[in-house]
């Protein structure tokens, strides 16, 4: 198996960002010599906008444990509930949460140990 190198998502967004900077910056200095002039330079101005905002997780990330991700924000809601039930006072409440707490928390770990399938690479040869 080869391991290919994955550029991190900062690196991605500093690439797009520099990148559209370059479109921009050839496209104003030969200003007369291309037809598509408008279109380059709104390409270069997206790309500067997609990398400078950060946006490159968003558009290229795909979660692949999807039960993970609700597990995660159902713990985020009932720790959400938990102090709320304790700026409260209502004991009986933060039992029953933390019991709920609990139980979510187990889901976690089960749904984190579940290996989401991915096709393996052949190798060449």
């Amino acid at each position: 198996m080869t391991m290919t190198y994955v550029p991190s998502r900062s690196t991605l967004d500093h690439i797009l960002a520099l990148s559209g900077l370059v479109i921009v910056v050839v496209e104003i200095y030969t200003l007369l010599a291309s037809p598509l002039h408008v279109l380059l330079l709104a390409v270069g101005i997206l790309l500067i906008y997609i990398g400078s905002w950060r946006l490159t997780g968003r558009l290229l990330h795909r979660r692949l444990n999807t039960t993970l991700r609700e597990e995660i924000d159902n713990f985020i809601a009932l720790t959400r509930e938990l102090y709320s039930h304790r700026t409260d006072g209502d004991s009986a409440a933060v039992h029953e949460t933390k019991a709920a707490l609990r139980d979510s928390f187990e889901r976690i770990l089960n749904a984190a140990s579940v290996y989401s399938e991915q096709p393996e690479e052949q190798p060449e040869g």
